[in-house]
């Protein structure tokens, strides 16, 4: 069940409101990288300004007329890259692939207060790209684990990053003199999975692929800078998503949906974990099979689940809910465009406070997508929301803590 929808990725992050330490700035989305379908990895960068509801370059140096995009761009061109936002105001963005397919551990920085991307002092101990997940935990540090190296393989490394001095092994066991890496790793190799921050301040690392898809899972103490088993999910699954409940009796739980199982199967299913038992269980089932689909908890505290693929590699325009007090799935209306490998962010402040943007991914063709759509959640219904400056697919939303 691999498409090669799998290849065009770019990155996203919610950025704060004036006086939020980035005084220059109205609250908004980052959009920074990705792969156009034609001419490989981008430098290109959008902003969306909640305030506006608008995509403008603004905060991007404006429009760069001759190249129909905006002014400021990254250091390097890269897809697959992780995003992280950072109590500063800025974004974090590293590793991920480049020209050639060229895999990085190099990292950059955008700073609100002008515009610009910056290349940070100090690079990841091992390259991170392909499907690696990355965590801001609760003291603002940055977690990032797995995925690819340079070489291909599926890697269990992790690299930290403090916001105030760079990237660091200090909290993952110092550098091991073996390896070269930070000493604490994964208990697995993994790619495809997913990691959710809990409550509690640990990390919750589910599923993925280590060469075939599992159903383990695992949690990073930040305390103790380790990495433990635990529990073992209901289904195998790679491609799917995780998200925190945070209402009802389940609320601390991570609701896992969705994916492609180890025999290839795209599925319907969804599980729970409860951090206090350490165990998944099955909750609910969605109204279709779909993995690179999204999944954006709402200011109610229910989830909405949208577009993807299905079993017959058709790209979705249908979406969902989940209520954590039921525990149950209900499809709300289809999105204006069918999407997969798409960025959902819930908006924050502004006219559109309350409603989901959502951006960019591939449609049935494999085209790369440009245009926008809004998720009202009082009406249930997707609205246009006009079109970015260039189309980019598989973006990763994240808000600033």
């Amino acid at each position: 069940m691999w498409s090669l929808s799998l290849l065009f990725f770019g990155l996203l992050a919610v950025l704060p409101a004036a006086g939020a330490q980035a005084a220059s700035s109205d609250e908004g989305m980052l959009l920074a990288g990705g792969l156009d379908q034609l001419n490989g990895p981008m430098t290109t960068a959008e902003y969306y300004n909640f305030k506006t509801a608008a995509f403008s370059c603004k905060f991007l140096g404006g429009v760069n007329a001759a190249a129909g995009a905006c002014k400021n761009t990254l250091a390097t061109g890269r897809f697959y890259a992780s995003v992280a936002p950072l109590s500063s105001g800025g974004v974090l963005i590293a590793g991920g692939n480049s020209t050639g397919v060229t895999c990085l551990n190099s990292a950059e920085i955008y700073n609100p207060s002008t515009g610009r991307f910056t290349p940070t002092a100090t690079s990841m101990t091992d390259a991170h790209c392909f499907a690696h997940t990355t965590t801001v935990l609760t003291n603002g540090w940055v977690l990032i684990t797995g995925g690819e190296d340079t070489t291909g393989n599926i890697v269990n490394t992790a690299d930290m990053y403090n916001p105030a001095t760079g990237f660091t092994c200090s909290t993952l066991g110092g550098v091991s003199a073996t390896t070269g890496y930070c000493t604490n790793t994964m208990t697995d190799v993994r790619f495809l999975d997913t990691a959710t921050l809990l409550k509690n301040g640990s990390v919750l690392i589910a599923g993925g692929n280590d060469g075939s898809i599992v159903n383990t899972a695992e949690l990073f103490n930040p305390v103790a800078g380790t990495f433990t088993a635990t529990g073992t999910m209901t289904d195998s699954r790679e491609n799917h998503t995780a998200a925190l409940i945070v209402t009802g009796s389940n609320s601390g739980d991570v609701l896992i949906a969705g994916g492609i199982d180890a025999a290839g199967n795209v599925l319907q299913t969804a599980e729970l974990y409860s951090p206090t038992a350490g165990t998944f269980a099955a909750t609910g089932t969605m109204t279709h099979p779909r993995y690179l689909h999204t999944a954006t908890q709402l200011n109610t505290g229910k989830i909405l689940i949208t577009g993807g693929e299905d079993g017959a590699g058709a790209v979705l325009a249908s979406a969902e809910v989940y209520d954590p007090v039921s525990a149950t799935f209900a499809s709300v209306s289809s999105m204006t465009t069918a999407r997969a490998l798409h960025t959902a962010v819930l908006i924050t402040s502004g006219p559109k406070k309350g409603s989901v943007l959502i951006a960019g991914g591939i449609d049935n063709n494999g085209n790369t997508l440009g245009t926008a759509e809004l998720y009202n959640p009082k009406t249930g219904k997707f609205t246009a929301a006009g079109s970015m400056e260039l189309g980019r697919s598989s973006q990763d939303g994240t808000a600033l803590p």
